[in-house]
């Protein structure tokens, strides 16, 4: 079986995946750039087309050469090559970030490149987390566009830590070009040997510029299988999306969250994952009442929020900022920093009603705040 991943936008639908497959490789990315949609088909076996296109020896080279790279790295206990702090989850508790230091990082960061350009590695359309122009929001609004109502959503324990090489291989055995070339010994050995460079401990860490890559990557089949399923799900149709190790799942219709559950446990139990959901974690309401996902809210109305409470607390902090600042009371330039992120993000999701609030205090305090902002920052 082969997943092939290629960029894909609306006004391609008619094309047959060879003609699209050709062009993106012939002319780059065919599609504009605000486009982050991908389209996943599964075949059974590979064209001509796809296979006269990739050269085993041009790949095996460049996995060979960058191995011999990073010979003294390897030589090093993998332990060492990592600064290790520890940072607090929302969810109460501390999680451990693995961050490699600069040697491992700059290797990293090519064997990245390696995978993205030379691989042409991709993620499925279902996934948000870690690409380039998706957000949280994205992911929402595809639930958005459902008109949703009903919501479950899933965690999975230990995402990262729980990936070993092991399975990311067996997934890739499966994902082209991949899949077309693995069968090949040396090359296979080559990849290996490159990717375990990106694990720690047997896991992935959190904190590297691979194992975001890597985990979107493996995730292909999985997030193929539930999307594909979920279409038309015991009569009922779903729509799915995965913020790294999150599942949403949601309907327009009320559904027993339980059984959903039961089928993505039974989806990861067939690929033979290293992960389980924390069933702990399994949430489930409706848009009527308090429907938090990924930090927003698709409310009753259909519409992305942040909240009241938010938006009144954002609304409280430029006052203030604007008071202090008049009366000689700087601030700290950080927090003017996160003033700033509360803008940007809360603007992102609500721009109207964001905008409203700006012009609002502009016009009471008789001020430009986001030029104040502005100017604050450039000169501190």
């Amino acid at each position: 079986m082969h997943y092939i991943t290629v960029m894909q936008s609306p006004m391609y639908h008619q094309m047959t995946l060879e003609d699209l497959h050709f062009k993106q490789y012939t002319h780059g990315n065919i599609i504009s750039a605000n486009t982050t949609n991908t389209r996943t088909y599964m075949r059974e076996n590979l064209t001509e087309v796809f296979l006269k296109r990739f050269y085993p020896s041009t790949f095996s080279q460049k996995l060979k050469a960058f191995n011999e790279s990073v010979a003294d790295l390897r030589a090093v206990p993998r332990s060492q090559l990592y600064d290790t702090f520890h940072i607090p989850k929302k969810s109460g508790g501390l999680r451990r970030i693995d961050a490699p230091k600069p040697d491992l990082m700059n290797a990293l960061q090519r064997l990245k490149t390696i995978l993205e350009l030379d691989f042409y590695s991709l993620y499925h359309t279902s996934a948000f987390a870690y690409v380039k122009g998706r957000s949280t929001v994205d992911a929402i609004k595809r639930h958005q566009q459902n008109e949703s109502k009903w919501f479950g959503k899933f965690d999975l324990s230990n995402f990262f830590g729980s990936t070993t090489l092991d399975f990311v291989l067996r997934q890739l055995e499966t994902i082209f070009p991949f899949s077309a070339l693995m069968g090949i010994a040396d090359l296979r050995e080559e990849l290996s040997k490159a990717l375990e460079l990106a694990f720690l401990n047997g896991g992935l860490p959190q904190g590297t510029p691979i194992s975001p890559l890597i985990t979107n990557l493996m995730m292909i089949p999985i997030d193929f299988r539930i999307t594909n399923d979920l279409r038309n799900y015991q009569r009922q149709r779903y729509v799915y999306t995965r913020y790294a190790d999150d599942f949403l799942i949601s309907s327009r219709y009320d559904f027993k969250v339980e059984e959903i559950e039961k089928y993505i446990s039974s989806v990861l139990k067939e690929f033979d994952a290293p992960f389980t959901i924390n069933k702990t974690k399994t949430r489930y309401g409706s848009s009527a009442g308090s429907n938090w996902n990924l930090g927003v809210m698709l409310n009753k109305d259909n519409e992305i929020t942040i909240g009241h409470k938010k938006k009144s607390r954002f609304q409280s902090m430029l006052y203030n900022f604007i008071t202090d600042t008049r009366n000689g009371k700087p601030w700290d330039p950080h927090d003017v920093h996160v003033l700033n992120g509360y803008w940007s993000y809360y603007h992102m999701v609500e721009p109207k009603a964001i905008d409203g609030i700006i012009n609002h205090i502009n016009t009471k305090m008789d001020v430009n705040v986001l030029k104040l902002i502005k100017d604050y920052l450039n000169n501190t």
